[in-house]
């Protein structure tokens, strides 16, 4: 396997880390053991920074899950884990199904960071959250995905008022 192959198997392993649920989180169960498909126009990786960034249209699919960015960068542990992954796009985009609904939880932002060791989503800039019809609006939102949670606005140092629409015919 070249050098290149081999950077790109240990950039899927990242991926991998960045993509996995703890059992029980609300997101498919399933996810976590689906192959990792990743692109991009390029990709960067720094073992002795413990860095990897991706530019160009990048995509990232774990089973249900998706990112897409311009850029998205993954910083991890010496063990090639992911500590913490920021994707910034026009805006970068999230998707994922969530255990018995139908329709998928999807965010985007201008730019996103995951916490992986709390498993929480903070999506900065223009950051717009979709459950079904209900939409949360704010210029900073704060997602835990294991306990589904959302917090917006003021609570987590945003500037913005939160704007949510929720719609009683999903009830």
């Amino acid at each position: 396997m070249s050098t290149a192959n081999r950077g790109i198997a240990r950039a899927a392993t990242l991926v991998l880390a960045l993509l996995a649920l703890p059992p029980g989180a609300l997101a498919l169960e399933e996810d976590q053991n689906q192959p990792v498909y990743l692109e991009a126009d390029s990709a960067e990786l720094d073992e002795l920074k413990l860095i990897s960034i991706y530019r160009g249209n990048v995509f990232v699919k774990q089973g249900s899950t998706e990112i897409e960015g311009d850029v998205v960068t993954i910083h991890h542990y010496p063990d090639r884990r992911a500590k913490h992954v920021t994707a910034v796009g026009n805006p970068a985009k999230y998707r994922q199904a969530v255990e018995g609904e139908k329709e998928k939880v999807e965010a985007e932002a201008l730019r996103m960071e995951y916490a992986v060791e709390i498993d929480e989503i903070t999506l900065i800039d223009q950051a717009l959250l979709y459950q079904g019809k209900d939409t949360f609006r704010s210029d900073r939102i704060v997602y835990d995905r294991a306990k589904a949670q959302v917090k917006a606005g003021a609570s987590v140092q945003g500037k913005e008022r939160v704007k949510i629409l929720i719609d009683p015919s999903r009830r």
